[in-house]
């Protein structure tokens, strides 16, 4: 993956610190074009685009190894909301958790954290033709 450059990395950031701009971004990472509310609780007709989603996750780590603690939790719950589409509960659950470590008040947190712990598990994840598909890990380091 090529590395954002740090200004990128910065912007990224503050964009997602404004709940607003943060529930657009999330809902425009797996490239479908239906409503918001149905992209991000993982129920579309449409399959997410797995290698735009695990795209955004490594820009997102990325971000987060170079955030300060009290602007994380946005890209924290964000790198957990693309664990849980993938049907990865329990690695979400730790994101989730770390943003609610260095924030206990940060809403999205602590909404996906009660949504993923009561068992909910993500749409997209019920349907053959619409589950996460992990790529060869060839084709994720471009070789």
């Amino acid at each position: 993956m090529l590395k954002p450059s740090p200004w990128t990395t910065h912007t990224h950031v503050a964009k997602l610190q404004f709940p607003a701009i943060r529930d657009r971004l999330i809902a425009d990472i797996p490239d479908l074009d239906e409503p918001m509310q149905h992209i991000q609780f993982a129920q579309t007709d449409g399959a997410p685009k797995s290698s735009r989603i695990d795209w955004a996750q490594q820009v997102l780590v990325h971000a987060y190894t170079r955030t300060r603690p009290q602007h994380a939790p946005p890209v924290l719950t964000t790198i957990g909301y693309i664990n849980w589409w993938e049907g990865r509960s329990g690695k979400a659950h730790q994101f989730l958790q770390l943003a609610l470590d260095t924030h206990p008040a940060f809403r999205l947190a602590r909404l996906s954290h009660q949504m993923i712990g009561s068992g909910i598990v993500a749409g997209w994840n019920m349907n053959k033709n619409t589950a996460y598909r992990a790529l060869p890990f060839d084709l994720l380091r471009g070789t």
